[in-house]
């Protein structure tokens, strides 16, 4: 018996961070890869393993036919959300969870978040849409992380914290308990 084709996924973006969400996305082995969009890198350029920009993410629509998911793979804030918008109109988003990622069963991890490889997100935390949990970094107890926010590599956010919408944090940060950040 032969086992049903993965559902498609299109990762917009072609940079860097792009090949660590495809990466995470292989790593999964939920989804196949359809392909990478972007605005400056070329159509059929190769940007990892076997996998092209399959179109300039201003023509999602000439692709819809190739994937049904998406996920949203640029690092700056502001840019990720429009896109992410953009996409909406679409495909369906999902979110990415690396196989190393540790996630508590109550924590909520909303659509088009990722948690990168070595993250951690423990009891009873809300990762909001769009938000990206960068590889190593801590999310403790009770946190709430709001859209559009990039925990970059390594930070700790300790327990009951807030980091507003569209925060992006240092590598490393250490943002203590019971903290506001904006």
């Amino acid at each position: 018996m032969t086992k049903p084709p993965k559902p498609g996924i299109v990762i917009i973006g072609a940079g860097g961070h792009a090949k660590v969400i495809c990466d995470a996305i292989i790593a999964g082995d939920e989804y196949h890869v359809a392909g990478f969009t972007d605005a400056v890198v070329p159509a059929d350029t190769l940007v990892q393993y076997d996998y092209r920009v399959i179109a300039h993410q201003d023509h999602l629509q000439d692709i819809t036919n190739r994937a049904e998911y998406f996920i949203v793979a640029i690092g700056s804030n502001p840019v990720r959300e429009e896109l992410y918008e953009k996409a909406l109109q679409f495909f369906k988003p999902v979110s990415i969870i690396h196989p190393t990622a540790i996630i508590a069963q109550s924590a909520e991890i909303k659509l088009g978040a990722v948690c990168l490889a070595g993250s951690i997100v423990n009891s009873n935390c809300v990762i909001s849409e769009n938000v990206i949990i960068n590889s190593g970094a801590v999310v403790d107890h009770d946190c709430i992380i709001e859209k559009n926010v990039h925990i970059s590599i390594g930070t700790m956010v300790g327990s009951n914290s807030i980091v507003a919408e569209g925060v992006t944090t240092s590598i490393g940060e250490r943002i203590e308990s019971f903290s506001k950040i904006n």
